[in-house]
């Protein structure tokens, strides 16, 4: 019986080494370099289409993020805020650090993004140019052959 209880444990330690680490939601610092944002009313519907991207230095190189979401009071409060500070806080959800890091323009929720005080906080890392030249992982590749 003893034996079958270390062998339990050591199954059990195995498989906590085999689960994946990176799952859980990341933050990046990111420099704001330029803002574009385009709305138009749909004729016939009376909606607002909107088109909203942000061009960023990050620690992983240029980024365009295609800022979506609804909450428009935000958005228009963040880009009243864009005026006078440029460093914010990007959350990644869970599983979208890879595609952060190797993809050069990235879906970001409104809501996802945050202001922060620029006098506490710097991005030292930011830099231009390209991301980091390693390939994506595999599975990042068929995500983007799918369209997802």
């Amino acid at each position: 019986m003893e034996k079958i209880f270390v062998g339990v444990k050591i199954f059990l330690f195995a498989l906590m080494l085999l689960i994946p680490r990176q799952g859980f939601a990341q933050d990046y610092l990111v420099e704001l370099v330029e803002e574009h944002y385009k709305e138009q009313m749909i004729v016939g519907g009376g909606e607002l289409k909107l088109y909203h991207s942000w061009q960023v230095k990050t620690q992983y190189g240029d980024k365009l993020l295609v800022i979506v979401g609804d909450d428009n009071k935000y958005r228009d409060w963040l880009r009243h805020y864009t005026m006078n500070h440029k460093i914010f806080l990007i959350k990644i959800p869970d599983g979208g650090a890879d595609r952060f890091k190797y993809d050069m323009a990235v879906l970001v929720n409104v809501q996802q993004i945050h202001s922060v005080w620029e006098k506490n906080w710097e991005c030292k890392k930011c830099r231009h140019g390209l991301p980091p030249l390693e390939p994506p992982p595999e599975r990042i590749s068929a995500e983007a052959a799918q369209g997802t």
